[in-house]
Protein backbone atom coordinates (compact mmCIF):
# COMPACT_ATOMS: atom_id res chain seq x y z
CA UNK A 1 0.00 0.00 0.00
CA UNK A 2 1.03 3.32 -0.73
CA UNK A 3 1.50 6.12 1.48
CA UNK A 4 -0.72 9.13 1.78
CA UNK A 5 1.79 11.63 0.11
CA UNK A 6 1.95 9.63 -3.05
CA UNK A 7 -1.04 10.63 -4.52
CA UNK A 8 -4.95 10.12 -3.76
CA UNK A 9 -6.57 6.98 -4.27
CA UNK A 10 -8.58 7.01 -8.24
CA UNK A 11 -11.87 7.08 -8.80
CA UNK A 12 -11.06 4.70 -12.04
CA UNK A 13 -7.97 2.28 -11.24
CA UNK A 14 -7.66 1.32 -14.37
CA UNK A 15 -6.82 4.35 -15.73
CA UNK A 16 -3.94 4.46 -13.02
CA UNK A 17 -0.43 4.78 -14.75
CA UNK A 18 2.63 5.47 -12.27
CA UNK A 19 4.26 8.60 -12.72
CA UNK A 20 7.80 7.72 -13.70
CA UNK A 21 9.46 10.20 -12.05
CA UNK A 22 7.88 9.64 -8.53
CA UNK A 23 5.91 6.35 -8.76
CA UNK A 24 2.97 7.66 -7.43
CA UNK A 25 -0.37 7.51 -9.19
CA UNK A 26 -1.27 9.53 -12.16
CA UNK A 27 -4.65 10.39 -13.44
CA UNK A 28 -5.69 11.05 -17.08
CA UNK A 29 -6.09 14.65 -17.74
CA UNK A 30 -7.11 14.93 -21.59
CA UNK A 31 -7.07 12.52 -23.83
CA UNK A 32 -7.97 12.02 -27.92
CA UNK A 33 -8.22 9.42 -30.50
CA UNK A 34 -5.27 9.73 -33.02
CA UNK A 35 -6.46 6.82 -35.24
CA UNK A 36 -9.16 3.92 -34.56
CA UNK A 37 -6.71 1.83 -32.91
CA UNK A 38 -4.39 4.49 -31.19
CA UNK A 39 -5.20 7.28 -28.50
CA UNK A 40 -2.81 9.99 -26.79
CA UNK A 41 -3.78 10.42 -23.09
CA UNK A 42 -1.73 13.33 -21.16
CA UNK A 43 -1.56 12.46 -17.41
CA UNK A 44 -0.79 14.11 -14.59
CA UNK A 45 1.27 13.13 -11.40
CA UNK A 46 -1.20 12.87 -8.11
CA UNK A 47 2.04 13.83 -5.51
CA UNK A 48 1.69 17.31 -5.64
CA UNK A 49 5.32 17.86 -4.40
CA UNK A 50 6.14 16.11 -7.72
CA UNK A 51 3.47 17.04 -10.44
CA UNK A 52 4.96 15.63 -13.58
CA UNK A 53 3.11 15.82 -16.28
CA UNK A 54 3.15 13.28 -19.64
CA UNK A 55 2.00 11.80 -23.12
CA UNK A 56 1.25 8.09 -22.92
CA UNK A 57 0.05 6.89 -26.52
CA UNK A 58 -2.05 3.47 -26.14
CA UNK A 59 -1.99 1.32 -29.32
CA UNK A 60 -4.11 -1.34 -29.93
CA UNK A 61 -2.06 -4.30 -31.19
CA UNK A 62 -3.69 -7.45 -31.35
CA UNK A 63 -7.34 -9.30 -30.94
CA UNK A 64 -7.79 -12.04 -28.71
CA UNK A 65 -11.41 -12.22 -30.01
CA UNK A 66 -12.81 -10.41 -32.95
CA UNK A 67 -15.87 -9.53 -31.36
CA UNK A 68 -19.69 -10.20 -33.07
CA UNK A 69 -19.24 -6.98 -35.20
CA UNK A 70 -16.13 -6.95 -37.01
CA UNK A 71 -15.26 -3.56 -39.23
CA UNK A 72 -13.81 -4.23 -42.36
CA UNK A 73 -12.17 -1.08 -42.61
CA UNK A 74 -10.07 -1.82 -39.51
CA UNK A 75 -7.06 -4.26 -39.70
CA UNK A 76 -5.96 -5.28 -36.80
CA UNK A 77 -3.98 -8.54 -36.36
CA UNK A 78 -5.18 -12.09 -34.39
CA UNK A 79 -3.33 -12.76 -31.72
CA UNK A 80 -1.26 -16.14 -32.45
CA UNK A 81 -2.84 -18.10 -30.17
CA UNK A 82 -6.06 -17.90 -31.78
CA UNK A 83 -6.71 -21.19 -33.15
CA UNK A 84 -8.39 -19.74 -37.20
CA UNK A 85 -8.98 -23.60 -38.22
CA UNK A 86 -11.59 -23.90 -35.37
CA UNK A 87 -12.73 -20.93 -35.57
CA UNK A 88 -13.94 -21.10 -38.90
CA UNK A 89 -15.31 -25.00 -37.74
CA UNK A 90 -17.34 -23.05 -35.59
CA UNK A 91 -18.36 -20.23 -37.74
CA UNK A 92 -19.35 -23.21 -40.46
CA UNK A 93 -21.41 -25.36 -38.62
CA UNK A 94 -23.03 -22.96 -36.38
CA UNK A 95 -26.83 -22.43 -36.64
CA UNK A 96 -28.45 -19.00 -36.59
CA UNK A 97 -30.76 -17.26 -33.92
CA UNK A 98 -32.82 -14.38 -34.74
CA UNK A 99 -31.17 -10.97 -32.91
CA UNK A 100 -32.11 -7.23 -33.80
CA UNK A 101 -28.66 -5.23 -33.04
CA UNK A 102 -29.81 -2.19 -31.25
CA UNK A 103 -26.00 -0.57 -30.30
CA UNK A 104 -24.39 -1.76 -34.15
CA UNK A 105 -25.26 -1.79 -37.55
CA UNK A 106 -24.66 -4.94 -38.86
CA UNK A 107 -21.93 -6.17 -40.79
CA UNK A 108 -22.20 -8.74 -43.47
CA UNK A 109 -19.71 -10.53 -45.14
CA UNK A 110 -16.56 -13.23 -44.29
CA UNK A 111 -15.10 -12.66 -40.61
CA UNK A 112 -11.59 -13.66 -42.22
CA UNK A 113 -9.92 -11.17 -45.00
CA UNK A 114 -8.58 -12.57 -48.03
CA UNK A 115 -10.92 -15.79 -47.49
CA UNK A 116 -13.23 -16.94 -49.99
CA UNK A 117 -16.85 -15.45 -50.16
CA UNK A 118 -19.30 -17.65 -49.36
CA UNK A 119 -21.72 -19.33 -51.68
Amino acid sequence: MRSSHQGRKLRYEGTRTACPMCDASSEIRTSQAITKTMRESTYQCTNVECGCTFVVVAEINRLLNPGATPNPKVNIPLSSHVRRDMVRVLLDNAGEAGHQARYTLPVTGDLFAGSADPP
